[in-house]
């Protein structure tokens, strides 16, 4: 069996952190090659491709990809940092995938979406939790049920690890940049949403850590397409003590489910729990490379188009909160975006 090539354009905390671990396993046992490694900080990419045996190093990755002979490459970027890296790849017949947020711009990120389904390659948006074996659990347990409300608590402590997640302008706000997969989740499991109002309490100059200049909690509220209504909080107000809680609970006809990333609970008994502690990365990681191997998106579980509802969603909530809370439609809202962009 051939093994796939891939490359890798960021070499930030996640891609070093989760992405490359999880496909070490692959590269060990033949099954990729990792072969190229593109950082504007050239250190960065050399000592990353000194860690996981990889033989180029590139600073630009319109060398990378004209010189490489690669099957796939991971592109992952802050949201805001995104040019032509997609564009470029899906041009020269390279699958890609491409962390979340895809971008603070839905329009840019339909443009994208576009050159992707032109170019026919595979696509994948880093959204690792459908890979949870509970999350397809859940959706299977939901099959035969009525859902009509989902409830998402995060409440998170400490201060944020990366200069970039801590400033709205450049990651959107941890609506955007964190609970994007938790909605993501629930789109997983109760399909597209239509309709989001939100409200923020907005952090003042001075309070909590620099250089944190984002809101202390995020509030929004769903209309999904089935007519399932869901309610998501983020809270980021703790910042000095550990204490954090995460419920994501789905509500259908005498049946209250909570799902968590190790155990699923009905009416307060647990109908599943994990016995080994999977790693959604690597399920992910691996479910990509036999995606690309085949040339088909279909086996992919976020492919970049059909993640686009996602990241309106969290970008829908951040246009409703910044206009009072005003119900914003997210056909209507990708669709004028997307003028504006072209």
């Amino acid at each position: 069996m051939k093994p796939v090539r891939l490359g890798f354009i960021g070499l930030g905390y996640i891609t070093v952190r989760a992405h490359l671990p999880a496909l070490k396993p692959l590269a060990e046992a033949g099954e990729v090659v990792l072969q190229a490694f593109c950082d504007v900080n050239e250190e960065t990419a050399r000592e990353q491709a000194d860690s996981f045996g990889g033989p180029a190093v590139y600073r630009n990755h319109h060398d990378m990809l004209a010189r490489e002979e690669l099957d796939a490459v991971y592109i992952c970027l802050p949201p805001t940092l995104h040019t032509d890296e997609i564009t470029t790849a899906v041009a020269a017949g390279v699958h890609v995938f491409v962390e979340k947020p895809q971008s603070l711009d839905i329009g840019q990120a339909a443009e994208f979406a576009r050159a992707i389904e032109q170019a026919g390659v595979v696509s994948q948006v880093g959204f690792m939790s459908r890979y949870y074996p509970s999350a397809e659990f859940t959706r299977q347990l939901l099959a035969d049920k009525t859902p009509r409300h989902a409830q998402l608590q995060l409440f998170y402590s400490g201060s944020h690890i990366r200069y970039w997640t801590s400033r709205y302008e450049l990651c959107g706000g941890s609506f955007v940049e964190n609970t994007v997969h938790m909605v993501d989740l629930l789109r997983y499991l109760l399909g597209d949403i239509e309709k989001v109002s939100a409200f923020y309490f907005e952090r003042q100059p001075g309070e909590g850590p620099e250089p944190i200049n984002m809101p202390h909690v995020y509030n929004a509220n769903y209309r999904f397409a089935s007519g399932v209504v869901a309610n998501a909080t983020t809270s980021r107000v703790l910042t000095n003590v550990k204490a954090s809680r995460r419920e994501v609970i789905i509500v259908s006809d005498d049946s209250l489910i909570e799902w968590s990333p190790t155990k699923v609970v009905e009416n307060g008994e647990t109908v599943w729990e994990a016995e080994s502690n999977d790693n959604a990365f690597a399920l992910q990681a691996h479910a990509f490379v036999e995606a690309v191997r085949a040339e088909d998106t279909a086996l992919m579980r976020s492919p970049y188009a059909g993640s686009l509802n996602s990241l309106a969603a969290v970008l829908g909530a951040n246009a409703s909160a910044e206009q009072g809370g005003q119900v914003i439609d997210l056909g209507e809202f990708a669709a004028l975006e997307s003028e504006r962009s072209s």
